[in-house]
C-alpha cells in the first residue's frame, strides 16, 4: 500500500481517540481532505522542482507506534543548552513528557495545547491563531494539521514579558 493511502486509511482510527464535537476535529477533517486532493509534493510543484521525496515515500512507516520508549533526563541532557535559564517543553515522538518539561502560568501561560483547548479563556486566542499562519495548498502542511495530536500553547499577555527563554 502506498504511504498516501496508508495515511488516509489510518486517519479514521487516529480520530477515534478524540472528541469529534470540537473545532479542532473539523480542522483535522478538512486537512485530511486537502491532503487527499493534494497528496505529497512532487517535482511538478514549483516549490519542489529540485527536491524529490521518492526515497522518503518508499519507506514503510508505522502510523501508530507499537511501544513507548522511556526516556530519562540523561538521554536528552546533551541536547539542552545548560547555561541558559529557560522553560523546557519536551515532546518525544509527539507525546509531551511532563517529567522532562518545565511549564508555568505565572506571568505567561505555557501549557499543553490540549489543556488550552479545554479552557474557554483561551478560545479567542486559539480561534485567532491556530492553523492560520501555515500556508494553504500544501499537502505536507495539510497532513501535519490532520494528524496534529498535541502541541505547546504559549501565550504572553499584552504588556508582559517572559522571565526565561524557551527551549
Amino acid at each position: 500500500m502506498e504511504l498516501k493511502d496508508k495515511l488516509l486509511s489510518s486517519f479514521m482510527a487516529f480520530e477515534e481517540a478524540f472528541d469529534v464535537d470540537t473545532d479542532i476535529h473539523q480542522l483535522r477533517s478538512d486537512a485530511i481532505k486537502e491532503f487527499e486532493t493534494l497528496g505529497f509534493p512532487s517535482k511538478k510543484d514549483e516549490a519542489w522542482k529540485y527536491t524529490s521525496l521518492n526515497s522518503v515515500l518508499k519507506y514503510d512507516y508505522s502510523v501508530f507506534p507499537k511501544k513507548e520508549d522511556a526516556i530519562d533526563y540523561k538521554d536528552i541532557k546533551k541536547y539542552l543548552i545548560h547555561d541558559i535559564d529557560s522553560y523546557k517543553l519536551i515532546f518525544i515522538d509527539g507525546i509531551y513528557s511532563s517529567h522532562l518539561s518545565e511549564t508555568t502560568h505565572d506571568k505567561i501561560d505555557v501549557c499543553l495545547m490540549s489543556s488550552a483547548l479545554s479552557k474557554s479563556k483561551y478560545k479567542p486566542i486559539i480561534e485567532n491563531y491556530f492553523n492560520k499562519i501555515v500556508p494553504k495548498n500544501s499537502g505536507l502542511n495539510a497532513l501535519n494539521t490532520a494528524f496534529s495530536k498535541e502541541g505547546a500553547f504559549i501565550h504572553i499577555h499584552k504588556n508582559k514579558s517572559a522571565d526565561k527563554l524557551f527551549k
